[in-house]
């Protein structure tokens, strides 16, 4: 028996493939809409991670740079080793925090190696509420700064076999002599000299 061909069958036949065509077009756009959504969510999440890691950092540098002061030989390196050990234990999605010591001996009078480093030692001065970090002095307020850029590998980069994010943070803290302990602080200016 032969199928009488109608303009009906035609159309039917025709549907199908417009089918696929539109599934091909909205599972792109799903899939896409799906990646921007979980890198975003990554993106924030190592974020908070890295400023989490940071802030601990800083308040264990100044906190031992704080109890080494008061010694009659001390150096700044040994604050400086447990500051990188406090942000490796903590982690950005999964993975230690990588900072550097930039330790310099002969460098006075904070020991830093360069402006640019992972862990700066210097001095706080305030204003009110308006706090100014210097790295070449020391005075009376102990402060440190310790900054890290991290590049950020999500899901969907993976797949694609890119890293399109880095993630950097910033954390200054000083040792208030009046409480006994470290504070964070927001700075308004940051001098190198």
């Amino acid at each position: 028996m032969k199928r009488i061909d109608t303009k009906q069958n035609r159309t039917q036949k025709n549907r199908r493939g417009i089918a696929i065509l539109w599934l091909v077009i909205w599972g792109s756009f799903f899939l896409t809409f799906f990646c921007v959504v979980l890198e975003l969510a990554t993106l924030w999440e190592a974020q908070v991670e890295l400023n989490d890691a940071l802030d601990s950092a800083a308040l264990a540098t100044v906190s031992e740079w704080n109890t080494m002061r008061n010694l009659s030989n001390y150096s700044t390196e040994i604050p400086r080793e447990v500051g990188i050990d406090y942000a490796a234990a903590n982690t950005v999605l999964g993975v230690p925090v990588p900072l550097t010591s930039n330790y310099d001996s002969g460098n006075s009078p904070n020991e830093n190696e360069t402006c640019a480093g992972n862990i700066i030692l210097g001095n706080l001065t305030s204003s009110g509420s308006v706090y100014e970090f210097n790295a070449g002095t020391t005075g009376n307020l102990l402060a440190v700064r310790v900054q890290a850029t991290i590049p950020l590998n999500g899901f969907c980069t993976a797949m694609f076999g890119a890293t399109l994010f880095d993630v950097s943070a910033s954390s200054t803290a000083y040792f208030d002599s009046l409480d006994g302990k470290p504070k964070l602080v927001r700075i308004s200016a940051y001098t190198c000299n």
